[in-house]
């Protein structure tokens, strides 16, 4: 028995590109061509600080596979659905693991997994305030101590107006700040799209060579202490907030035993937005502003430095 018997002797024709030089030098150009010129930030890729590359994002990857021909096919790989919690303590959870396949016909070119589930921070919990218990808006403040200081609900909240005792049960005993999701089932086929939508951009980026334009690794930039995907779950960028005529200016008088508790200044992209709109003289909604999804606040921040620019926003 001779040895090196498990060798494997090639062609060297198998070796070889599959496009000319030439070929190569075209297809590059093409892409860049297409990305410079069809594909636009904030809907199709948008900028995250701190990475060196823009992001792909759902819209801008399905323009690229139509641009080469490619369709997708989805298979789900693992899938872990504890309803009633008996396997996490109590704690209902989702994941999802989801393949992509990329073919040209019957060609399979790329494929790619992605995952998720409900334990990420953005599905896991909610931002709870304390809600009027007369109008049920969560406009609740503190009063002034020389007012007589407990609980109002603050009008330039749209609140009604209703004022409440500082040790007042139905107040104070309302739970504020990071709490879990109480409607974490709502998530699941919220959850099952964000895998297959992490699965096709990765794909993407394997199959028509574009990693050198996008990324898709910031799924754990902490942004403002939130967790943000690089991605957007509806298919268009939010411009409805946008639109809106800015809110009035607030009188230099406030109402007698009124007072908006004293914030930190906000840092991040959220601090920036804020710096944006004290330079246009706006005033801007600071907790509206932090719910906005990371790609959204990039895209806000973009359209307020064109208009400071005079530029059109898109």
């Amino acid at each position: 028995m001779q040895e090196n018997t498990a060798l494997i002797t090639t062609n060297a024709a198998t070796l070889m590109p599959a496009l000319s030089v030439e070929q190569a030098v075209d297809r590059y150009t093409m892409l860049t061509k297409f990305v410079k010129t069809l594909l636009k930030e904030g809907a199709d890729f948008g900028e995250i600080p701190g990475t060196n590359k823009p992001t792909l994002l759902k819209p801008g990857a399905e323009k690229l596979l139509t641009f080469f021909g490619l369709t997708k096919r989805f298979a789900i790989v693992e899938k872990v659905e504890d309803w009633r919690g008996t396997e996490h303590g109590g704690e209902l959870f989702f994941y999802y693991l989801y393949r992509c396949a990329l073919y040209y016909g019957d060609q399979l070119i790329a494929e790619s997994d992605g995952s998720c589930n409900s334990f990420e921070s953005k599905y896991r919990y909610r931002k709870a305030e304390r809600v009027c218990p007369a109008c049920g808006k969560a406009a609740i403040i503190k009063g002034k101590a020389e007012f007589g200081g407990g609980w109002i609900c603050f009008k330039k909240k749209d609140g009604c107006g209703a004022k409440y005792d500082d040790g007042d049960p139905e107040i104070a005993g309302q739970q504020v700040g990071r709490v879990p999701n109480p409607d974490i089932a709502d998530q699941v086929n919220t959850l099952q799209k964000m895998a297959q939508k992490r699965a096709l951009i990765a794909a993407t980026l394997l199959a028509v060579n574009a990693s050198e334009f996008f990324t898709q690794d910031v799924e754990d930039m902490p942004i403002n202490g939130d967790v943000i995907d690089g991605e957007i779950v509806r298919e268009s960028p939010r411009t409805e907030s946008r639109t809106q005529a800015p809110p009035k200016r607030k009188a230099a008088k406030q109402d007698a035993g009124e007072s908006e508790p004293v914030k930190p200044r906000p840092g991040g992209l959220v601090g920036q937005i804020v710096a944006l709109y004290a330079a246009l003289k706006q005033e801007v909604n600071v907790e509206g502003v932090s719910q906005l999804s990371g790609p959204d606040q990039v895209q806000l921040i973009q359209d307020l430095k064109a208009q400071l620019s005079g530029g059109a926003t898109s």
